[in-house]
C-alpha cells in the first residue's frame, strides 16, 4: 500500500512474547519479524517514516526500530515499565506512558536517543496523547482517575 509515497504496514505486538510482526495491509501477510523485543506493549511511528518506537515491558525501554531493516537499533532505559507511546508530528520527541506505580510520562529526545526527563504524573499511565500543534502531552490514569496535561 502506498500512502504519500510511503510503504504502509500493520505492526503487531506479540505482548506474550517477544516479537512484533510486520503485516502488509493488501496481501495480510506477515512481511517481516521484529525480534527481541521483550514483552512489546505500545508501537508507535515517526511521522517522517524512519524510526518505528515499540515500549518494552520487561526491559523497562524504548526500542527504536529501523523499519528498512526491521531490526532494534537502540534500547532507551525508562523510569519504570511502559505502555503506550506517542511520537511529536515533529519527529523531535517520544512520549511514553509509564504504568508502574507512581506513573510518568518519559520524555525521550529522538534526534540524541537519549530520555531528557520523567515528568511525574498523579497514577500510572497507559496512555499519551500529543495535542495537534504540539504543545501539551496530555496523560491519563485510571487507577487514581486523574488526566495530567
Amino acid at each position: 500500500a502506498q500512502g504519500r509515497g510511503r510503504t504502509v504496514y500493520i505492526i503487531q505486538t506479540n505482548a506474550a512474547g517477544d516479537n512484533s510482526h510486520v503485516i502488509d495491509p493488501i496481501t495480510n501477510k506477515v512481511v517481516a519479524t521484529i525480534e527481541g523485543t521483550e514483552v512489546p506493549h505500545g508501537v508507535a511511528a515517526a511521522p517522517d517514516g524512519k524510526a518505528v518506537y515499540i515500549t518494552n515491558e520487561s526491559n523497562h525501554s524504548l526500542d527504536v526500530v529501523d523499519p528498512k531493516t526491521w531490526k532494534v537499533t537502540k534500547q532507551i532505559h525508562l523510569s519504570g515499565r511502559p505502555n503506550n507511546v506517542m511520537v511529536s508530528k515533529d519527529n523531535k520527541k517520544v512520549y511514553v506512558g509509564i504504568a508502574q506505580a507512581p506513573g510518568a510520562v518519559d520524555v525521550i529526545d529522538a534526534v540524541a536517543l537519549t530520555n531528557a526527563k520523567s515528568v511525574k504524573v498523579d497514577g500510572s499511565v497507559h496512555n499519551v496523547y500529543v495535542t495537534p500543534d504540539g504543545k501539551y502531552a496530555v496523560s491519563g490514569s485510571v487507577q487514581t482517575g486523574v488526566i495530567s496535561v
